[in-house]
C-alpha cells in the first residue's frame, strides 16, 4: 500500500500543476474577450448616437424656435426610436435641449437628467469639455430593466452652437449577455477607470461599488485582468476563478489515482457486512417497523426469526402494537358518540326556542284582537311543526327548510303588517341540497327578532342562495339597526371558534354555527357583517358543502 500511496501523492501533483495552468490560461482569454465585446457594444452605440446627434428632425426639435411644438418633438422621437428601438437590446437613447426645455424619451425624467439641477454635473458635465463621454450609471431605466453605463454625444448645429446632448444607456443585460457568449460562468467584474463597478455577474449588489471595497484573493493566478477601449474609454475586467476550482482539480486527480485502493476496501466491506447481516437483518425490519408505527400504521406485524431474544422482542412488538391499535379504535368510537350527542343536544335547543318566539308573535296578536290572523298564524305554525316532527336527529334539505321559513316569515307578516317586507331568491338547483334540519329558521329568526324589530319604520329581509364549485351558500341580510362593533366583533369571533351557546343566549347563530362545524368542519358555517345600508344592517352567510 505504501508504494501505491508515493506513486499516487506524486501523480497528484503534476496532473493538478497541469492543469491549473490550463485554467489559467483559459481564464485570461475568457477576460479578453468579455473586454473587447463589452468595448464594441460601446463602439457600435457610440456610433449610433452619431447618428441621432446629426438627425435633421431631432436638431429641428431642439432649436429653440421650435420647443413648443409637439409634432416636431414626436418625430424626432420616432427618429431616435428608429435607431434605438424601444424593445432593443443594447441600450436605451434619449436627447435634452441643453437649457432642459425639450427631453426625448421614454417614461418620466429621471432625477439625474434634470438639466437645471445636473448640468454641471455627471455626464452633461463631461460633455461640455468633450464630442464623446463614458459615465457610469447603475440606474434602473423607463422600463424598470437595471443599466449600467451611459454614453453621451453632445448635439451641434451648423453654426458650432450646442443644443443639447444625445445620451445612450447601456442595458445590463447587454453586458450579460456578452459575458456568457465569452464563455464565462461567474465571477466577472466590470470595473471603470474611476473604479467604479457597474456589472458584477455573481453578485449584483456591488455594483455601483469602488472595485477597492470588494476583497479579491490574494493568489494572483486566481484573479484574471483584462481591458479593452471602446468609446474613448478603458473598461477593464477582473475575473476571479471559481471557488475551489484548483482544489477540484488535485481532488480529481486523487480520485483517480486512489480508486483501485478505495475498490479494494469497499469489497473488504461489503464481506463484513454479509457476514453481520444475519444479525443485523432482524434488528434494522424492527427498527423500521417501529418508524412505521410512529407514522400511524398499527396494523404492523413482525414475523419471530426464532425462539431467541430477537424472536421474543417481535413477539413483545406484535402485542404491543395490537393492544395499541385496539385502545386507539375505542376512544375514536368514544369520541364520535360524544359529537353525535352534542349535535342532538343543539338540536333540541333550537325548536323551544323558535317556537317560543313563534308563541309570542300569537300572543301579540291575541293582545291585539286579530283572530283572522291569529288562526292564519296557527295554521302556518301548524305546517312548521309537521314539517319539523320526525327529523330532528336525520336530514333534511335547503327546499324542505326554505318552505318552513316562507312559513315563519308569513306569520312574522301578519303580525308586523305594512313594517316587514321579505324577499327570497334562491337558485333553484340549492332546493336538493341536504342540511341539518331547522338550519336555516334561526337565521330568518335573528334577522326578525334582533334586526328589523328595533328598526323604525318599513324593513326588508333578503333570502338569497347560489352555488359556488361544491359550496351552497345562503344570505341573509336585513337593513336594520345592527349592532354595535364591538359586540359584532365578539360575536364574529365566536363564529369562528364555533363556540357554544351559552345558557340561552346565542342558540340561533352560535348553535346553528356549532351544529355546521360539528357536522361538516371548521372550513363551513355561518360568518356575519354589516348590510348593505349606510350605517346599519346585518348580513349573516351560512356555507354548507354540496354532498352527493
Amino acid at each position: 500500500m505504501a508504494p501505491a500511496a508515493a506513486i499516487s501523492v506524486l501523480y497528484t501533483s503534476l496532473a493538478g500543476s497541469a492543469l491549473r495552468n490550463e485554467a489559467e490560461s483559459r481564464l485570461d482569454s475568457q477576460a479578453r474577450a468579455f473586454a473587447r465585446s463589452v468595448a464594441s457594444i460601446a463602439d457600435s452605440c457610440a456610433r449610433d448616437l452619431a447618428l441621432v446627434a446629426t438627425d435633421p428632425a431631432v436638431l429641428l426639435a431642439l432649436e429653440p424656435p421650435s420647443h413648443a411644438d409637439s409634432a416636431i418633438k414626436a418625430r424626432a422621437f420616432r427618429r431616435i426610436l428608429s435607431v434605438f428601438p424601444r424593445s432593443g437590446e443594447l441600450a436605451e437613447a434619449s436627447a435634452y435641449a441643453s437649457d432642459g426645455s425639450v427631453s426625448l424619451l421614454l417614461g418620466d425624467i429621471p432625477a439625474d437628467r434634470d438639466i437645471s439641477m445636473y448640468g454641471s454635473w455627471g455626464i452633461f458635465r463631461a460633455l461640455s469639455v468633450t464630442q464623446l463621454a463614458v459615465t457610469p450609471r447603475v440606474t434602473p431605466l423607463s422600463d424598470g430593466s437595471a443599466g449600467s453605463f451611459t454614453i453621451g454625444i453632445p448635439i451641434k448645429n451648423d453654426t458650432g452652437n450646442n443644443l443639447g446632448y444625445a445620451l445612450a444607456d447601456i442595458r445590463r443585460s447587454a453586458i450579460a449577455a456578452a459575458a456568457l457568449a465569452s464563455g464565462l460562468q461567474g465571477g466577472a467584474s466590470l470595473v471603470f477607470p474611476s473604479g467604479k463597478i457597474v456589472f458584477d455577474q455573481s453578485d449584483p449588489s456591488r455594483e455601483g461599488h469602488f472595485n477597492d471595497e470588494i476583497p479579491r484573493p490574494l493568489d494572483s493566478g486566481s484573479v484574471s485582468i483584462a481591458s479593452a477601449t471602446g468609446a474613448g474609454n478603458q473598461f477593464t475586467v477582473f475575473l476571479e476563478a471559481p471557488s475551489g476550482l484548483y482544489a477540484g482539480f488535485g481532488r480529481s486527480a486523487r480520485t483517480i489515482a486512489l480508486a483501485g485502493l478505495a475498490g479494494a476496501a469497499g469489497l473488504a466491506a461489503a464481506l463484513a457486512l454479509s457476514a453481520s447481516g444475519s444479525v443485523t437483518r432482524p434488528v434494522l425490519k424492527m427498527a423500521r417497523s417501529m418508524k412505521l408505527v410512529e407514522a400511524g400504521d398499527l396494523t404492523i406485524r413482525i414475523e419471530p426469526s426464532g425462539d431467541d431474544e430477537l424472536g421474543d422482542l417481535a413477539r413483545s412488538f406484535n402485542a404491543m402494537t395490537a393492544e395499541v391499535d385496539a385502545l386507539l379504535k375505542r376512544e375514536v368510537e368514544r369520541q364520535e358518540l360524544l359529537r353525535a350527542a352534542e349535535l342532538r343536544a343543539l338540536a333540541a335547543q333550537m325548536n323551544p326556542h323558535f317556537l317560543h318566539n313563534t308563541l309570542a308573535s300569537i300572543k301579540s296578536l291575541a293582545k291585539l284582537g286579530r283572530s283572522a290572523e291569529i288562526a292564519e298564524v296557527v295554521s302556518r305554525l301548524g305546517k312548521i311543526l309537521r314539517a319539523g316532527a320526525g327529523r330532528r336527529d336525520g336530514m333534511s334539505t335547503i327546499g324542505v327548510s326554505l318552505a318552513s321559513v316562507r312559513d315563519y316569515l308569513s306569520i312574522e307578516k301578519v303580525r308586523f303588517g305594512d313594517r316587514f317586507s321579505y324577499k327570497v331568491d334562491v337558485d333553484p338547483a340549492l332546493e336538493a341540497v341536504r342540511i341539518p334540519p331547522l338550519t336555516l329558521e334561526p337565521l330568518a329568526e335573528n334577522a326578525l327578532t334582533h334586526g328589523l324589530e328595533r328598526k323604525r319604520g318599513p324593513g326588508m329581509l333578503r333570502v338569497s342562495g347560489r352555488m359556488e364549485g361544491t359550496l351552497a351558500i345562503l344570505e341573509f341580510e336585513d337593513d336594520g339597526p345592527g349592532m354595535e362593533a364591538k359586540a359584532l366583533e365578539e360575536l364574529s369571533e365566536s363564529l369562528e371558534a364555533a363556540l357554544p351557546p351559552s345558557g340561552s343566549h346565542g342558540i340561533g347563530l352560535l348553535g346553528t354555527n356549532r351544529r355546521i362545524v360539528l357536522e361538516y368542519g371548521h372550513e363551513y358555517g355561518i360568518r356575519i357583517g354589516r348590510g348593505s345600508v349606510p350605517d346599519g344592517g346585518f348580513k349573516a352567510t351560512l356555507r354548507i358543502p354540496v354532498q352527493g
